[in-house]
Formats: structure tokens, sequence, C-alpha cells
């Protein structure tokens, strides 16, 4: 049985990593679309966003994403986009899986599209769809895998499809850590004396990184080979092991942006704040606007009680995505910490504007109009609480 497993884990990583070492590339130039073709179907859309998404990532600037619209001619009406765009967001959150990449490029579209006035709205409702995506389920992990060279896939696959890889994968980690027998067979083959499910996993990932002739690349390989692995084990609930995984991805590239995201994203959740900082310092230099990792590290100094530095760096998240409502709050937090209350009530006022519904802020807000001694305004506040989460 193990023997079938591990010839088919050779060949998933074998394809995974041919996947990342591809390179697509976009025309220069979208040829215009005839205005007598038929309208475009969801799925139409759901590829041309696709499109449209990774050219941004690689470089598109606010002018070329015009140039995109305007070359589809009938079919790239913002209007129409919108009524889409609209109905694939209520796919994507009505949908349990994270989507943490692509909400984060969706929120860099509407970030260019702040000097195209034509695209403002459609770039509005992207923005919100990404924040929303990005912050639904902020009391826990959300862990993507963004390699250097990733392929943004059609969006159907991406976000909405079954990937079969990735979740065999993951039920395979998940097995060696529940079933003793299979984690001793794949220990007696991998030739390692241990009841540790991290360190058969990491003995199977090194014998995969073996007889690449060329160094350079096995470096990568390697590297992409224990980011994915990270993921995995993050996603079954393994933070430390993914820690692990994830600074054995850093020693053969070390300037892995999204693999010191993660990390220090487990890091906060294992409650290991310093390291945390470290972490997202390291993802900072490599990427100054990467505003989740802002508000991250702002988290773990809060716990810390370094409430002055939270602040600055929730600013800094902001300063990147102003509508990022969770900076807003746990800026109103830390005003909260410091006992400036009405620069706290400011914030969670902010907060609201963007997220109307967001029940801590409103519960928070009320909690510091009781200490300002408005109790009027305070049982205002915790009303709005309590139509979002009754009783």
């Amino acid at each position: 049985m193990f023997c079938r497993i591990w010839q088919w884990l050779k060949s998933l990583w074998e394809k995974l990593v041919g996947l990342f070492s591809e390179l697509k590339t976009i025309p220069s130039e979208t040829q215009p679309i005839s205005q007598s073709l038929p309208p475009l179907t969801d799925t139409d859309y759901d590829f041309l966003f696709g499109q449209l998404l990774e050219g941004i990532t690689q470089g598109w600037s606010p002018e070329r994403v015009k140039i995109y619209f305007d070359d589809l001619g009938e079919r790239g009406k913002p209007e129409y986009w919108q009524e889409w765009l609209q109905r694939f967001g209520e796919r994507l959150l009505a949908s349990p899986k994270s989507n943490d990449e692509l909400a984060q490029r969706m929120v860099k579209f509407s970030q260019l599209t702040r000097s195209l006035p034509s695209l403002q709205s459609l770039g509005n409702l992207a923005n919100s769809i990404g924040t929303e995506l990005l912050s639904r389920n902020n009391s826990g992990a959300i862990w993507e895998y963004d390699g250097p060279d990733a392929i943004f896939s059609p969006l159907p696959q991406l976000s909405l499809g079954e990937n079969q890889e990735n979740e065999a994968l993951e039920n395979l980690v998940i097995k060696l850590q529940e079933d003793p027998n299979l984690l001793s067979m794949a220990a007696q083959q991998l030739g390692v004396q241990t009841s540790d499910p991290r360190v058969v996993i990491q003995a199977m990932v090194s014998q995969l990184g073996v007889g690449v002739e060329n160094q350079q690349q096995s470096a990568e390989q390697n590297s992409e080979i224990w980011a994915k692995l990270g993921l995995e084990q993050a996603k079954a609930g393994d933070l430390a092991g993914a820690v692990d995984s994830w600074e054995s991805a850093l020693a053969f590239k070390p300037d892995y942006h999204q693999v010191w995201y993660n990390r220090g994203k487990a890091l906060v959740q294992l409650e290991r704040w310093e390291e945390a900082i470290a972490s997202h310092d390291k993802a900072l230099e490599i990427k100054s606007d990467d505003y989740l990792a802002w508000n991250n590290r702002a988290e773990a100094l809060g716990k810390l009680g370094r409430w002055e530095e939270a602040i600055a760096s929730c600013d800094k998240a902001l300063e990147v995505n102003p509508g990022y409502y969770l900076a807003w709050h746990n800026k109103a937090n830390f005003f909260v910490s410091l006992e400036n209350l009405t620069q706290a009530v400011n914030c969670y006022d902010k907060a609201l504007q963007i997220k109307p519904n967001f029940y801590d802020s409103w519960y928070e807000r009320g909690n510091v109009f009781r200490n300002l001694g408005l109790m009027a305004e305070a049982y205002e506040s915790w009303e709005k609480a309590g139509e979002i989460k009754p009783e």
C-alpha cells in the first residue's frame, strides 16, 4: 500500500514542481473582440478576470488595465463586469475554501483603479469582496501558497474547483499523524527510526529533492516542496510542524516572502509573539506593501503591550488598504489600551463604515461609551451588536 502512495506522491511533486517552473506570458496586445460576438458567460468572465489578475501580478500599470477593458469592446463595459463580479463574489463567499491569494489580487486590482474613473466602482466592489474574504475567519489561520513563479490559473479551478491532488496530499499528512501503522511503514521505507510524523514527512520530502542535476534548480524546487508541505501541515492543524517546514524552505530560499508571512502567522497562532514580529518584519523587508503582514505584526505587538508600535503598524496597513476594516478595529483596541477612548470610538466608526455588520466593533464601541459615561450611546451600540448576534 505504501509503495503505491509513495509513487503517487513522487508523481504529484514532479507535477507540482513542473507547474511552478513554467512561465506563462501574457500577450503585450489583447486583440479587440468584435461587438457582434454574443455576451460573455460567467465562465468567460472567470477566465478573463484570471487573465487580468495575472497581468496585474506581473506588473501591469493602471493604463494597461484600462487598455485591457477597452480592447474587449462592448464586452468590456464596467457595468457588465460589475454584475458578474457581484455573482462571482457571492460564490466565493459561499465557498468554505480559503482564497487569500485571490483576495489579495482583487484588492491590488482595486488599488490600480483608483486613478481610472470608469473602473472605480468595479474596483470598489473587488476591494469589498477581497477584504471580506481575507478577514471573514480572522480568528483562525489563513494559509495561502504563493510561490515566486506561481501561475494564476483560470478562476474556476483556482478558487472554486476541487483540487484533488492537494486534498490527497493533505489527507496523507493527516493519516501519517493519525495512523501509527502507516507511520511505521513509512518510517521503515524511508530508513528512519521515529514515531514523530513530522520527522517522517520531512524525510519523505528530503528524498523527493534528491537527484536533481541542476543545483540551483534543486534549491528552488526544494524550497517549493517545503513551502507546500508547510501549507498542508498548517491546514491539518500541525502549526509547529508547519513552522519547521517553512524554516526548511527559507534555508533554500531566504527571500521567500509568502513563507515568511505564513511562518509569522503560524507563530501568532502559537502565541510566540517576538518570533512572529521578526518573521513579519522579514516578509515586509521583501514586500513592504503587504498590509496583512502589517496587521498581523500589529496584533503581536499588542499582545506584548507595545500599543504605540502596534498603532503605527496598523497605520502602515491602512496606508496600503484604507478599506481593511480589521486594521481599523485593531487600532481602536490599541487606543482603548492606551485609554485614548475618543480616538478608539473614531476608529471603531471607521471599521463600521466599511463593515456595518461587524459585531466585535459594535460591542467594543459600546464598552468604550460605557467607560466614557455615555450610557445611551453604549446601549445603542450594544443593541446593534445584539441584532447581529442575538443572545
